[in-house]
């Protein structure tokens, strides 16, 4: 396919400045412990530094394939995934009682924040091609299995590949990507167009999924009944202890903030630049600094979010409303568990929290999604002309 259109640069512009203050942010958080460690830089800057470089020339890379080339390639991606969730689980590192990453000398690499980019390219390409459901009356039970349950199962393929990984990511165990993905597939499926019937008992199924995992670690369960009293005395420098601590810093921040590097939180919390990067960012920078951060991924939600529905082609629309879906995710995840809305999941806040992995799956999600900004945005006709239309595209019932 021919390239005819520009990159979104309000995209790339964002996405770079989410970078740098990221790695500002990063240095700001860690330069304590490192400190403690004597080491004059962290370690987490030369990883972010590094993955951040290396994701933005893969995604210029990525911009000039074309959007056609991803669809074709969802099978061979998510199988490339799935082989990489599976090695990590013999030869991947383990670190307290998970083993989610490749070493490499000074550096890692966690596939499952991959992961979370294979199931959406994978997705979109699954369920871009099906044809609007035609309900089937069924007045026997077999012409009920043969005409209406078979045919549904048959139309809800793209999720198997999909459950596999989530399945591999939770034998880790790592919950919160697992869920993560969960959530972006829900919302993918909704924009296909998924009747009300179906999201619920989609919804119904995943809390009995995920009530089973909770109960399957202990740890995940108590975390889950403290959280209500973290602030009481035997909570609040054990269960409730990180919670705590980051609500007290965005508190002690105010509206403009102690000033940068006169926080406290990076002093006592633990791993400061990674789950938690957003109590010193708060502290220091106050509630403006706050929603600084938060605009400036909203503003990229928007515009991932924005380009997507105003494609015609229903892949590309799929694929760019999950991107957008997954980083809007990820980031409300983050928020709520720094302001201690909710128990710690430790989910990273993207772009800003430390962790090359999540920086580069972003940035290789940027490159995809400015491959498809960059396409022609056209309609072919069965007569062969071309009709190039710029409205979003009517949303049909095309999943029951």
């Amino acid at each position: 396919m021919r390239r005819t259109g520009n990159p979104d640069y309000v995209l790339y512009a964002a996405a770079i400045i989410a970078t740098l203050f990221g790695v500002i942010a990063v240095w700001d958080a860690g330069y304590a412990e490192s400190a403690a460690k004597g080491e004059m830089f962290p370690r987490a800057i030369l990883t972010q530094a590094i993955f951040g470089f290396a994701g933005i020339l893969m995604a210029w890379g990525l911009s000039k394939v074309s959007p056609d080339k991803f669809r074709k390639l969802a099978y061979p991606i998510v199988g490339v995934t799935v082989l990489l969730l599976v090695g990590v689980l013999i030869l991947g590192k383990d670190v307290n009682g998970a083993t989610r990453w490749y070493r490499f000398g000074p550096f890692s690499f966690q596939p499952s924040e991959v992961a979370k980019l294979s199931a959406i390219i994978f997705i979109a390409a699954g369920f871009a091609g099906l044809k609007p459901w035609e309900d089937v009356r069924c007045k026997t039970f077999k012409k009920w299995v043969g005409n209406w349950l078979i045919p549904k199962i048959v139309r809800a393929w793209p999720l198997v590949p999909v459950l596999v990984l989530v399945g591999l990511i939770e034998l880790q165990p790592d919950m919160k990507t697992a869920m993560v993905i969960v959530a972006t597939t829900g919302f993918m499926i909704y924009a296909a167009g998924v009747s009300k019937k179906t999201i619920f008992t989609s919804f119904a199924v995943v809390l009995v999924l995920a009530g089973a995992m909770i109960i399957d670690k202990p740890y995940r369960l108590t975390r889950l009944m403290s959280h209500g009293d973290r602030w009481s005395e035997s909570k609040i420098d054990s269960n409730g202890f990180q919670t705590t601590q980051s609500e007290t810093a965005l508190a002690m921040g105010g509206v403009l903030g102690k000033g940068l590097g006169e926080g406290r939180a990076k002093h006592t919390l633990p791993e400061p630049t990674s789950d938690f990067v957003l109590a010193t960012i708060g502290e220091e920078t106050g509630l403006l600094g706050s929603y600084f951060v938060i605009g400036l991924l909203g503003l990229i939600v928007w515009r991932l979010y924005h380009q997507g529905m105003m494609r015609v082609d229903r892949f590309q629309k799929l694929m760019l409303v999950g991107m957008s879906c997954w980083i809007a995710v990820q980031t409300v995840a983050n928020v709520v568990v720094a302001n201690g809305a909710v128990p710690v999941m430790g989910v990273p806040l993207p772009f800003f929290s430390a962790g090359g992995s999540s920086l580069l799956a972003l940035w290789l999600a940027v490159g995809v999604a400015q491959s498809v900004v960059s396409s022609p945005n056209v309609r072919v006709e069965r007569g062969g002309s071309v009709d190039r239309e710029l409205a979003p595209a009517r949303r049909k019932a095309y999943v029951r």
